[in-house]
């Protein structure tokens, strides 16, 4: 099917190369992520690329009440819906140039409303989909699972706990047996796809003191059914009640216990992406706050343009939609919108003051904002404070 831009001066702003090719094909993506790539290599200021991903706010809504979300633990915390309005807007400007399209950063993607609408408009696009899920609502045989089996490119299942008695004390709302019954069934269909249809199949799992000792055996389990990957993240302390559960505070314990699941996913072959070990096990009470020159020198140290151990993937190629059509440049949680697409398009966004600010200076000896301390960049759990920021 044929895309045409909305506003068909855009075509005068792109690249030669890029318009040159016809409008949100596949081809032209390639090119879109080409560029994209060609200027993250060279810290360009302005863009010359539309983002590959995007993810949507479909919905903030979760039909489970897990204990260490803040969904939970804010009793205020909004129930949203992104508005046609937005979606059409992001469809009409976004659609043809990104690759992948993810449903939801904080809510269940598959309460989304209208998901079969959505699926067809991935479709008829050229764009696939990833999905992070707590595979409660992950359905039987139906004409919608195939749709969404088509439309995937990644699906990630998040899962804390081997056993039921922990996922269940976790994961309030949804049981262990029939979570995992979900994603077998969904495992076995997949298996069954070409092989070059097949969507990756990912697994998420937050660390603490509860669930920490089952990693490996979750590692187990992740190999029986075929998994990709699987990603260990700590728990992020945002309230108090969770001080206890973190592994900040049972430093010596969550070392044995990462070096017991890193030799299990070796002899496996199963990849995991975990956080490095504590170099200091003593465990702390309360967040240290420590100013001595120690302290400096244990700090990140600044980062030229080049190649850092871990450059930032969202300012050239990444883009984070509300459901009001606010920008987001990524996932770190607090960072402030960079304006609204339905103000003049996302195109004006894109390439605004703030973004063009924050792209020249996060790999510089002063970063800009929330980048300074992004533990995505500096993943020092050394460093780490209360809301996953590291302490400067």
């Amino acid at each position: 099917m044929t895309l045409t831009p909305t506003d068909p001066s855009l075509l005068d702003r792109l690249p030669p190369e890029l318009a040159a090719l016809p409008f949100g094909s596949p081809e032209f993506k390639a090119m879109n992520a080409r560029i994209a790539q060609a200027d993250e290599d060279r810290c360009a200021p302005v863009s010359r690329a539309m983002p590959t991903w995007i993810n949507l706010t479909g919905t903030t809504v979760c039909n489970l009440k897990c204990f260490m979300c803040n969904q939970f633990l804010d009793p205020n915390s909004p129930k949203w819906f992104m508005s046609d309005e937005v979606y059409e807007r992001v469809v009409a400007e976004l659609y043809p140039f990104v690759q992948t399209v993810q449903f939801s950063a904080f809510g269940e993607p598959l309460m989304t409303p209208k998901m079969e609408q959505k699926l067809d408009d991935l479709r008829r696009t050229n764009t696939k989909l990833e999905i992070v899920t707590n595979a409660t609502l992950m359905m039987r045989e139906s004409r919608f699972r195939e749709k969404l089996l088509e439309a995937l490119e990644l699906v990630t299942f998040s899962v804390d706990g081997a056993t039921r008695d922990t996922y269940n004390s976790v994961r309030t709302g949804a049981d262990f047996d029939e979570v995992m019954d979900n994603i077998r069934r969904f495992a076995d269909r997949r298996r069954e796809m070409p092989a070059a249809a097949r969507p990756r199949m990912n697994f998420n799992f937050i660390m603490m003191k509860r669930t920490v000792a089952e990693a490996p055996r979750f590692v187990e389990i992740v190999h029986e059914l075929g998994g990709d990957e699987i990603v260990f993240n700590h728990l992020v302390e945002f309230h108090p009640t969770l001080r206890d559960e973190s592994l900040a505070n049972h430093r010596a314990y969550a070392n044995e216990w990462m070096d017991r699941t890193r030799e299990v996913a070796a002899a496996l072959g199963v990849r995991v992406n975990m956080p490095p070990n504590f170099v200091d096990t003593s465990s702390r009470a309360s967040p240290p706050v420590d100013t001595s020159a120690s302290a400096d020198a244990a700090r990140p140290q600044p980062r030229p343009c080049g190649k850092p151990p871990i450059k930032c993937w969202f300012l050239w190629k990444r883009a984070y939609i509300t459901h009001e059509g606010n920008v987001v440049p990524c996932c770190l949680a607090g960072i402030p919108h960079f304006g609204n697409m339905l103000d003049a398009g996302f195109f004006a966004v894109w390439n605004n003051e703030t973004y063009r600010t924050y792209r020249s200076k996060v790999f510089t000896d002063e970063p800009h904002g929330p980048c300074r301390t992004c533990y995505l960049i500096y993943p020092n759990p050394e460093l780490a404070g209360s809301e996953g920021y590291e302490r400067f």
